[in-house]
């Protein structure tokens, strides 16, 4: 076994406390350590599916809601042996994790060992490695005996090395020794190598060896709540090692911390155990009767998760945690009765501390979590789940939001496809305002508020509200290329042909160079929150010969559970128009073609204009690029760039196509009044005919008149 400051050999690793549990004998760890950790990483990468390139996605809790509201995760084991009891109040620190190849750490500040202490460490440990146990301890107790000024920063190792000598040769001395390492670090001796906490594992060995594995969870739990994942790795095979005999639980069941950690391996590991395994504690558990059971919301999760729903609801009801009413909360919805479950899942929400880290859990499609998970979180972005069945949008934006960035896409679907625009912006204003000054950090957005108001900003944009957009565009600069694009918008309505032509062709070009930041969805079909690099809505499939055919591409299909009376309604209204990937693009060719619309087409700015659209969508959707090339051969000007028409094109010269303009209306004049003189003439003849005719006659009554 590897001794603590010797500079070559590196301090005891979580794997030690293991391997004497399965049966690993001590000279032989240090041996196979390597070996075993290479075969541990192959063994992983088998485990584990691989998956396509790109970012961790999270969990999308509303893709199947009915999973999501009926199911209940797993729990981490780590965090749970960690917890068995309350951490510690004291300056005891685990110190584990060294890398192979990884240098010793350096020993704490103080006088250096004397070179007789080296040489008797050395002795002891050359014994040591040789198994004979008497030498060392011999050597240790001699060194130990030098005055402290020679001992310098070697007594704790010393002392701790005397431990593990002592442990092949006498159980109660070895226990001694590694309680007077403790005592010696909480007295203030320097701990560079958590020798303190490792010595817990050391002397739950001891205990474990001799078949108390109530004293040895003890001691692993206490080297567990100070940070060891060897604590906690150990915890685990003594949990294994319980659960391989039915005698062995019955002995130490009546034990509370037992009890706590048998219902926590349940809880997280569950699937390792064949059905028969998990009856036997059940069972056994409700043969005792206990008054007060401990890690009985665990044990009801368990019963719920493995369909034993009498079980699990008994369990749970004799338990106010957290993980109970959650657990409640699963078992009303499964009776059909959504009151109570919204009672119990707010009872949840209450019971878990905002700062409850499980680690990382693994999800319901087998794929673990990435980072850590917060019950509290998950427990409110399930209550919205809820809410948006019952069609209550806006508190389930609520719920959602107060679940945090784990859930940011469950979260923009309903602030994107659900709720209405102005829906979104009260509640916006009343819970993500913007950042300032002179707030404290606490009062500032979070991540899911940023991301929020960006999230209207842009729905804003699209639906023409560019005034009231440019509020809630945080950064400046975009702010400015959102205030271009409305003011180009509206001037588009108004002023003569070539300036609204102008106008069009700056919102275009806004639209298809900034349209991810300005216009973009958050979710399908433009993916906003993957920068647009990823699509998870891929219309196609691959046929029989392996080879991908296309499909139209289709809007989010709601589940048939769970579903708010009018969210069909509402998410037909805020559909992408057109449902396209990079939507936007396409809306920047329509501008362009409005604008094309209102210049001449014997300009070079028709042309422009229609080379830039062509070139805006041609790798997305060739059809139409061909036809925008198809629309220029058939009016435009012939233009120097044509040749290569969508990739290199002049910017517009929309004075010139002013200048074009005013030419072809004089020249319209001309050629009407060209065409129309001749008739204008007759007309004109005929008219003073009628009106000589009509004078003629008027005087002639007159004189008749005056002859009488």
């Amino acid at each position: 076994m590897s001794l603590p400051g010797n500079p070559e050999i590196a301090p005891p690793a979580a794997f030690d406390d293991v391997a004497s549990i399965i049966g690993i004998g001590r000279g032989m760890t240090r041996s196979i350590r390597l070996r075993g950790i290479c075969a541990l990483t192959f063994c992983i990468a088998l485990a584990f599916p691989a998956t396509a390139c790109g970012p961790d996605f999270p969990n999308r809790l509303l893709d199947d809601r009915a999973a999501t509201l009926e199911n209940l995760l797993e729990g981490t084991f780590a965090y749970e042996a960690a917890h068995l009891i309350p951490k510690p109040d004291d300056s005891l620190v685990a110190v584990e994790n060294r890398y192979f190849g990884e240098a010793p750490r350096k020993k704490a500040a103080g006088p250096t060992a004397s070179t007789r202490a080296e040489s008797l460490y050395t002795r002891a440990a050359e014994a040591f490695h040789a198994e004979d146990p008497v030498a060392a301890r011999d050597a240790f107790i001699e060194m130990l005996e030098l005055p402290p000024a020679e001992l310098g920063n070697r007594k704790l190792d010393a002392m701790y090395s005397l431990g593990r000598a002592q442990a092949m040769l006498d159980a109660d001395e070895a226990q001694a020794a590694f309680q007077r390492v403790r005592a010696s670090v909480l007295g203030g001796t320097p701990d560079p190598d958590g020798l303190a906490v490792a010595s817990f594992g050391e002397e739950a060995r001891i205990r474990l060896d001799a078949g108390d594995f109530v004293g040895a969870i003890r001691l692993y739990s206490g080297q567990a709540a100070r940070g060891s994942t060897s604590g906690t790795s150990s915890l685990l095979f003594v949990a294994r090692d319980l659960f391989s005999d039915a005698d062995r639980i019955d002995d130490a069941i009546d034990d509370p911390l037992v009890q706590r950690l048998l219902a926590a391996y349940l809880f997280t590991r569950g699937g390792e155990l064949d059905e028969e395994r998990v009856t036997m504690l059940l069972d056994t558990v409700q043969k005792r009767g206990f008054d007060r059971l401990e890690g009985a919301e665990q044990l009801a999760a368990d019963a719920y998760r493995s369909g034993r729903y009498t079980m699990a609801e008994k369990l749970a009801a004799r338990s106010g945690q957290a993980l109970a009413w959650w657990v409640r909360a699963k078992l009303a919805l499964r009776n059909g009765d959504v009151a109570a479950a919204s009672a119990a899942y707010a009872k949840a929400a209450q019971a878990f501390p905002p700062s409850e880290d499980w680690g990382s859990v693994p999800a319901l499609d087998g794929y673990g979590q990435s980072g850590g998970f917060s019950p509290q979180c998950r427990v409110q972005a399930e209550i919205g789940v809820l809410s948006l069945g019952r069609g209550e949008y806006m508190a389930a934006l609520g719920h959602l939001y107060e679940a945090g960035a784990d859930y940011w896409e469950d979260t923009a679907y309903v602030a994107e496809r659900v709720l209405t625009i102005d829906e979104l912006r009260a509640f916006v204003d009343a819970r993500a305002p913007a950042a300032t000054d002179n707030a404290s950090a606490s009062e500032q957005p979070t991540s899911t508020g940023v991301n929020l108001r960006s999230l209207l900003a842009r729905r804003m944009l699209r639906s023409g509200r560019g005034d009231e957009a440019i509020t809630y565009f945080d950064d400046a600069e975009l702010a400015g290329k959102a205030q271009r694009y409305a003011s180009a918008r509206k001037a588009m309505e108004q002023g003569g042909r070539i300036e609204r032509a102008e106008a069009g062709f700056v919102a275009a070009k806004l639209a298809r160079m900034e349209g991810m930041q300005l216009l973009g969805f958050e979710l399908d079909p433009d993916y906003y929150v993957y920068g647009g690099s990823y699509d998870l809505a891929t219309p196609g499939h691959y046929d029989e010969k392996f080879e991908w055919v296309v499909e139209p591409r289709r809007d989010v299909a709601l589940p048939e559970r769970y579903v708010g009376k009018d969210e069909a309604a509402r998410l037909a209204a805020s559909r992408a128009d057109p449902l396209e990937r990079f939507h936007y693009r396409h809306a920047a060719v329509d501008l362009a073609s409005r604008a094309a619309d209102l210049l001449p087409t014997r300009s070079q700015a028709y042309a422009a204009v229609l080379c830039a659209a062509t070139g805006w969508i041609n790798d997305t959707d060739h059809a139409r690029g061909e036809a925008l090339w198809l629309r220029y051969v058939k009016d435009g000007a012939y233009v120097p760039w044509a040749a290569d028409f969508g990739n290199q094109c002049a910017e517009p010269d929309f004075p010139a196509a002013a200048k074009r303009l005013r030419f072809e209306q004089i020249a319209a004049i001309k050629r009407t009044l060209r065409v129309a003189a001749p008739y204008v003439l007759g007309v004109a003849v005929i008219s003073a005919a009628l009106l000589a005719w009509l004078f003629t006659r008027h005087r002639r009554t007159r004189v008749v008149a005056g002859n009488r």
